[in-house]
């Protein structure tokens, strides 16, 4: 059961890097394909097989796909998800149809089905290696049944076969290396070294995901007041004590639908997701605002030092960016400052 809710979660687990690694992949297959067709079948062999004119329009589109999809990563523009997942999905099966429909020129291109497979399954670990070796075989198996082509040249069907079935075993090992050592990387360089909270990058991919999603959101930007004071009377060791445990207060008292995350300094942002109501708001921001006063008691409850925190609902999505969010965010933030402190603001974009 786990197994299946990560495949149905496809979307969640892959990233913009490997996306812009798998658009050139495609372009190199589509272009390659199609070019190996189009100067090796003889005339006619195209125009007159309908299967096969069918399949050089879709690769000719797919190569399209994959370039608009490499440009919308490489400008870091949202909606590269819309083109990624249907296009992740059927990569294999693209390649196995045309192994069915131009068998006699792309026979050649059929290791292509146990590299793709054994790349991802790499990537992603041991459960999406058998996902991706399982649909493999099957393809396999199939043109091995039905096609023609490949029942008269069964050696190519028993090549695959092999690379499908040995490969996997010797790099099972470097599969679950790679997932363990990827997902603690990606964790080291999505968090923050002083609080362990998540830092600005995982901010970006956060908004940059629900954004483009179009699912309103909560961003809370918070600054504490006289802070400079914990580090000239305390010292440097106690002001960051004081914000490692903000940021534990903070994962305590908020939901689990509320991610805080550590600009710089003793500004953080708290992105709430999941159904936020316009009363709610307010109440989230006293929330945060109590959070951080205990952890102020706790650690230097003589001085003067509380939080400003600016809360701003979104429900624009169009034109919007994490810049413009955490400006108007900040604007919110010193709005309360400049009405005595210790205070929080709320609006609507």
């Amino acid at each position: 059961m786990r197994y299946l809710n990560r495949m149905l979660k496809l979307k969640y687990v892959l990233d913009i890097s490997d996306s812009a690694s798998r658009a050139r992949q495609r372009m190199a297959f589509a272009g390659l394909s199609f070019l190996i067709v189009f100067f090796l079948a003889p005339g006619g062999a195209i125009t007159g097989n309908g299967a096969r004119m069918a399949f050089m329009v879709v690769v000719g589109l797919y190569f399209i796909f994959a370039l608009v999809q490499a440009w919308l990563i490489s400008n870091r523009e949202r909606h590269w998800e819309k083109i990624e997942l249907p296009s992740y999905c059927i990569d294999l099966p693209l390649i196995g149809w045309g192994l069915v429909v131009s068998a006699d020129y792309l026979a050649p291109l059929s290791p292509l089905i146990a590299v793709v497979a054994l790349i991802r399954g790499i990537r992603y670990g041991p459960c999406m290696l058998a996902c991706h070796i399982g649909l493999g075989i099957l393809i396999v198996l199939g043109l091995g049944a039905f096609v023609p082509y490949w029942q008269a040249n069964t050696e190519l069907v028993y090549a695959n076969l092999f690379l499908l079935l040995v490969l996997p075993i010797q790099f099972y090992g470097v599969s679950v290396k790679i997932q363990a050592s990827s997902k603690s990387l990606r964790q080291e360089n999505l968090t923050d070294p002083l609080t362990r909270s998540l830092n600005r990058k995982a901010l970006e991919a956060a908004v940059w995901r629900t954004l483009n999603a179009k699912e309103p959101f909560v961003l809370s930007f918070l600054d504490l007041d006289n802070f400079k004071l914990v580090n000239d009377s305390l010292g440097h060791a106690m002001g960051d004590k004081l914000l490692k445990r903000i940021s534990s207060k903070l994962s305590v008292r908020l939901r689990s639908e509320d991610k805080v995350y550590r600009l710089a300094g003793d500004e953080f942002v708290v992105l709430s997701l999941g159904t936020i109501r316009p009363d709610m708001a307010e109440n989230l921001g006293q929330r945060i605002k109590a959070a951080i006063a205990e952890a102020i008691d706790y650690t230097c409850p003589n001085l003067p030092v509380s939080a400003s925190v600016g809360v701003l609902q979104v429900t624009t999505f169009e034109e919007t960016s994490l810049e413009k969010l955490l400006a108007r965010a900040d604007e919110l933030m010193y709005e309360a400052k400049k009405t005595g402190k210790d205070q929080v603001l709320v609006a609507t974009l």
